[in-house]
């Protein structure tokens, strides 16, 4: 007589029960993988302003001084003009993008008025300012790549997360997750200036507290609303959206402060960008800080928590304060 052998398999509860153990599992593991994401994603947001500290060096030692924020414009026209990311497009392998931009105009044009005979008021964009440069960009900043016509303003989720139009001339425009230091509660006293503020620019001896007390450049990966308000009414608009070409009016696309209203991150997450305290803060996607690259080349994660004071005399580069505790 044969003995049938029974069907093996699993019963409905085992297999129930197996898929609950896979789901503890993903939900224990799932916060392990996304610190570890954003750590690596932090990590190449520290390489990219190593990269832009050592292309400062680079820069100096060509042209014996720090590059102008902006530059490129004339008279009351010195909110607009080519940013110091262009000019640092030789250092960080982009010789060719800077010849095909070419700030500085055709021969027998000075580089102050290049840019005003070409472009100005705005009609017209500047040819390949919509380029993409992964040096300019930090992974972890969920910004558009491009500036779009119309955004979704995070932060206003209670009234509706409108879909609000760009205040400024900048759509098309590539963005850039980086400004330079520009002032301090002292005043600007920062490492780079628009042309017209500091003629002949800011040389590493100009910097008498020291490169490695410096700031020469932090994160700012944000937008700030106009109209409405910082606590119930949704913005009209957004303007000084960070782009790597050319200022559009503004000269906070291309510089942070280090004042009293303007701390780190703004007083606000990411999420609540609606309520950003204004619009000279460094500004960051990580939690708790920014990440700076200092007149030296070194690169460091500051928080929002540090002593505003501490912060301020960081931004300035000849104040001659004792620094406090940072690091």
């Amino acid at each position: 007589m044969s003995l049938k052998k029974g069907r093996q398999g699993f019963t409905l509860v085992e297999l129930l029960v197996v898929i609950a153990i896979i789901g503890v599992m993903v939900g224990l593991l799932l916060p392990a993988v996304q610190s570890a994401r954003e750590a690596a994603r932090r990590m190449s947001c520290g390489n990219n302003l190593k990269q832009i500290g050592l292309a400062l060096h680079n820069y100096v030692d060509t042209q014996k001084k720090l590059p102008d924020a902006l530059f490129g414009s004339t008279g009351s026209l010195d909110d607009d003009g080519f940013t110091w990311m262009v000019s640092l497009l030789p250092y960080i392998e982009q010789q060719g993008l800077y010849d095909a931009i070419n700030p500085k105009g055709a021969p027998g044009i000075s580089e102050d008025v290049a840019i005003m005979q070409r472009y100005y008021p705005g009609a017209t964009r500047i040819p390949l300012g919509d380029t993409l440069i992964s040096t300019y960009r930090c992974p972890s900043s969920a910004l558009p790549n491009i500036v779009p016509a119309t955004w979704a303003f995070p932060g206003s989720q209670a009234v509706g997360s409108p879909v609000v139009p760009n205040a400024r001339p900048s759509t098309g425009y590539a963005t850039t997750d980086y400004k330079a230091g520009g002032g301090s509660c002292y005043g600007d006293w920062g490492v780079m200036h628009k042309t017209l503020e500091n003629r002949g620019g800011v040389r590493f001896a100009d910097i008498t507290d020291g490169l490695s007390n410096t700031i020469a450049v932090g994160e700012s990966s944000y937008v700030s609303p106009t109209g409405g308000n910082r606590v119930s009414t949704p913005p009209a608009g957004f303007n000084d959206w960070p782009v790597w070409i050319a200022s559009t009016g503004s000269d906070e696309v291309v510089r942070i402060n280090g004042r009293t209203n303007s701390p780190i991150n703004g007083q606000v997450s990411p999420n609540r960008m609606f309520n950003v305290i204004n619009d000279d803060c460094a500004f960051s996607w990580h939690t708790g800080g920014a990440q700076f690259a200092f007149a030296d080349g070194s690169v460091h994660f500051i928080s929002e928590s540090v002593a505003i004071s501490t912060y301020c005399n960081l931004h300035d580069r000849r104040d001659g304060q004792v620094l406090g505790e940072w690091k």
